[in-house]
């Protein structure tokens, strides 16, 4: 098997059957009785996050009910336990959201985390389900009666037999016993339980695909298994034709549509500017939480406005989705409008930017690539040259979130330059539809890309620079505060990737062997080989810049303050200030290394700067015994 399972995997193929959707008759043995118009919700960890861009579960759940009209809402949340969910403020708590979404029936993915802490956290975890289930009981999220609720066990731990990833034997003793208590509880509060454990298990013996990542989280093919498991055990019948009816690619393609959006909607990035801190922020009588919340009202009308194409082709009937009844969007109101009509500002191109330009002595500057050549290039964020020589760059034109009523056009871009004369000939879209784009680096013959709250491996396989496959590798990386989120990506010598991430965030990570969760600002590290997270040292409040030298050492900058730090071997955390700071709020960093540049420069830490001086500053890097300082130079 491949050292990195999850580049060589294809998808399962889809069995068709030329079939129909037609009602289906109820089984005495359903362990939860669907009404017409009945509101699922579905809350948990990663287990619950995956199902829903997979849309299998779903799908088939509306074509069980092709005449029930079923609304069903996903409230996963990666790194989610039965008592602790973080959130960034004021994001609502999980009865907040169920009451938001009229909840009729509940279910419940947990134990997954919870079994990390192995038998001695077992008496506590046994309390903490009584709990949360007599309390969910208590409510009446739909406004009339209590919930249905269902608890579901985790699913096994598989055995990818990767050397870079634990054989899940440990996991499994702990999951074991961790399912069995849940089944006691369940049993004692009278709550249907389902066990997926056992069946899991069971799967990754029959299948010589692997159905996980990770060994933990599921593939797209692996949660359409799961997903038939569900089915039977819930529904208490025999695998449905239905399921497997010509039909099922066209209602999952509905249901991934509108889980498309309601994921943008639940998950919103820039948080902080939605309903936390700085919703408040207001001018001439208008707040962000005004403007933004009017957003939310639009992609909640949207959403449901595809539940009736999920309805429709459920039913056999055609539909198509009509967005005519959305709230207006407002009228931004502004404390410094520009001279253009709407308030715009001008903007210099990129030629006449170059002539204001003061250049140090001995280099020069070319205009490689503009938004007037190609209209693409709007709000590039971060930029790298692969190993082939071509430029690509990351672009952010949503910025600070997708507004719904647009196309998603937050972007990787590929500018080759093929006469190589300094100039770029093409604009390659080598991926599109991202979400707030804050980063990527190079890996694994593709690229690692932050795009809150995931970060993604895409590859190109077929050679036409674009990519072709897409893997959520971790979730969890907070969006509360999307420009602050995981960005200076960079690859270390020791094969982790490194990001930085400040204030207003919190990461809720799931990983083979822990569950990772953080607060603070600073550096962060993923291993795409293992997926460990870890945190990596501190520096804040918005860490922005973080570049290695030749000889493996870190440096990182703050942006907010302008202050930067390195990692000393040995000891976590360097001089605070490496640098005499002249300048702030710092943007990027970086370090001179290439024929291109004078010799002399070759080496020199470089600060990019972006108020009041606004251009790039050069310092000499000196190393002083154990020391490292540096001093800005002409």
């Amino acid at each position: 098997m491949s050292t990195y399972p999850l580049l060589s995997r294809t998808l399962v193929p889809a069995l068709i059957v030329a079939t129909t959707l037609v009602p289906r008759l109820a089984s005495a043995s359903e362990l939860v009785q669907l009404n017409p118009g009945a509101h699922i919700a579905i809350i948990g960890n990663n287990l619950a996050d995956r199902m829903q861009h997979h849309g299998w579960l779903e799908t088939y759940l509306q074509a069980e009910f092709p005449q029930h009209r079923l609304s069903i809402r996903n409230l996963g949340f990666t790194g989610d336990e039965v008592k602790t969910r973080p959130r960034s403020a004021n994001f609502g708590s999980t009865d907040q959201w169920l009451t938001k979404v009229k909840a009729d029936v509940v279910f419940c993915f947990f134990g997954y985390n919870e079994a990390l802490r192995g038998e001695p956290g077992l008496a506590g975890f046994r309390k903490d389900l009584g709990d949360m289930l007599s309390g969910m009981k208590g409510q009446k999220y739909n406004g009339k009666s209590a919930p249905q609720v269902i608890v579901f066990s985790p699913i096994a731990h598989e055995d990818l037999k990767s050397p870079n990833l634990p054989d899940g034997s440990h996991n499994n003793r702990h999951l074991a016993m961790y399912t069995k208590a849940m089944k006691e509880v369940c049993a004692a509060s009278k709550t249907p339980f389902v066990d997926l454990f056992a069946p899991s298990q069971k799967l990754y013996r029959e299948n010589a695909t692997p159905l996980t990542l990770n060994g933990i989280h599921l593939l797209d093919h692996g949660n359409r298994m799961l997903a038939d498991v569900i089915m039977q055990q819930v529904f208490g019948n025999a695998k449905s034709s239905l399921r497997e009816s010509a039909e099922i690619g066209k209602l999952r393609t509905a249901v991934l549509d509108k889980s498309y959006y309601w994921f943008s909607r639940y998950r919103v990035v820039d948080g902080y500017n939605v309903f936390g801190g700085r919703s408040r922020l207001a001018w001439f009588g208008q707040s962000n939480a005004d403007v933004m919340q009017r957003e939310m009202q639009i992609f909640d009308v949207m959403t449901g406005n595809r539940d009736e194409k999920i309805w429709a082709v459920a039913a056999g009937r055609k539909h198509k989705v009509v967005d005519n009844n959305i709230p207006g969007l407002l009228v931004v109101k502004t404390n410094k409008p520009g001279s253009l009509a709407g308030g715009r500002h001008p903007y210099l191109g990129g030629r006449k930017a170059i002539e204001r330009m003061r250049v140090a002595k001995g280099m020069e500057v070319n205009l490689f690539a503009s938004e007037e050549k190609f209209p693409e290039l709007i709000n590039p964020v971060q930029m790298a040259v692969d190993t082939d020589g071509r430029l690509f760059a990351s672009v952010w034109p949503s910025y600070p979130h997708w507004n719904p009523t647009k196309p998603r056009t937050d972007r990787i871009l590929c500018l080759p330059d093929d006469d190589r004369d300094g100039v770029a000939d093409r604009c390659v879209v080598f991926a599109d539809k991202l979400n707030s784009v804050t980063g990527f680096e190079f890996w694994g013959g593709g690229m690692l890309v932050a795009a809150a709250p995931e970060i993604w491996f895409l590859k190109d396989t077929d050679g036409d620079d674009k990519a072709d496959v897409k893997i959520r590798m971790l979730q969890g990386i907070s969006s509360a505060d999307t420009h602050h989120s995981a960005n200076a990506l960079v690859i270390g010598p020791d094969g982790w990737l490194y990001w930085s991430r400040g204030i207003f965030n919190i990461a809720n990570m799931e990983t083979p062997t822990r569950t990772y969760r953080s607060g603070q600002s600073g550096v962060h590290r993923f291993n795409p080989r293992t997926f460990e997270v870890e945190f990596h040292f501190p520096i804040g409040p918005n860490p922005h810049g973080d570049a290695f030298d030749r000889w493996g050492f870190q440096f990182a900058n703050d942006g907010t303050g302008g202050t930067g730090s390195y990692v000393n071997i040995g000891k976590g955390r360097g001089n605070k200030k490496w640098f005499p700071k002249r300048v702030r709020p710092v943007a990027a960093t970086g370090f001179l290394s290439s024929p291109h540049f004078p010799e002399n420069t070759n080496g020199n830490f470089l600060i990019c700067n972006t108020i009041g001086f606004q251009g790039v500053l050069q310092h000499e890097v000196s190393f002083n015994g154990a020391d490292i300082t540096a001093k800005e130079i002409e």
